[in-house]
């Protein structure tokens, strides 16, 4: 098995700013109400978050920026259910990789009319192309640390190689972003998450592993 290295990365994103918080808040509940991206208004989103436009323009430059705030939340989000679940590597196998994932699965429900607009967005605006790939980075960055630390206990799949992880997190960010409708019941989400953790899980672990196990 060729072993997994691992880039350092900057986890100190900061939380953004009460102001900016309220119009990410607002960006969202207007995308969840129908309205699209590209014709939000800056004063539709200043009105919504009950702030002057000179307010937002103190805080964003333009709408773009409200993407990459949006993004950001959504991998801190991810990154600190993957912290929560999987910060052990001697006390998560199977079941806690699952419960990882339907915290996952759930958070870009959620940030679902988001997510849809940064990845319509990105098919013609090169900035926030760039924004989403680096969502997407901070999965795979995920994912090759739960590698790392499944070698380190013995139990990580013989043939798992470095690139497998980007591949299982593009798949897993194409099937939430496809498989999530507004309409999605917790009992649908949950069948997404098993599905997901089933697909994962056989490629990066071991058959029958579990944590304490031999290797």
């Amino acid at each position: 098995m060729r072993s997994v290295t691992l880039r350092p990365r900057n986890d100190g994103a900061d939380k953004p700013s009460a102001t900016i918080a309220s119009v990410i808040s607002a960006c969202e509940r207007l995308l969840n109400k129908g309205e699209s991206f590209t014709t939000l208004s800056i004063e539709q989103l200043a009105k919504e978050a009950g702030i002057a436009r000179a307010t937002f323009y103190l805080h964003f430059r333009n709408k773009g920026e409200i993407v990459r705030h949006l993004m950001a939340q959504v991998a801190r989000e991810v990154r600190h259910a993957a912290k929560a679940k999987l910060a052990n590597l001697d006390q998560f196998g199977r079941a806690e990789f699952l419960s990882f994932m339907e915290d996952a699965v759930d958070i870009q429900y959620r940030h679902r009319a988001a997510m849809r607009a940064t990845v319509e967005l990105s098919a013609y605006d090169p900035g926030v192309a760039e924004i989403y790939r680096s969502f997407v980075d901070e999965v795979v960055h995920d994912f090759r640390r739960i590698i790392v630390k499944l070698e380190a206990a013995g139990g990580a799949h013989p043939d798992v190689r470095p690139e497998v992880a980007d591949i299982l997190s593009w798949a897993t960010e194409r099937c939430c972003a496809q498989m999530l409708r507004d309409e999605d019941t917790p009992e649908r989400r949950q069948q997404l998450a098993e599905l997901l953790t089933h697909v994962v899980w056989s490629a990066i672990a071991r058959p029958a592993w579990e944590p304490g196990a031999m290797p």
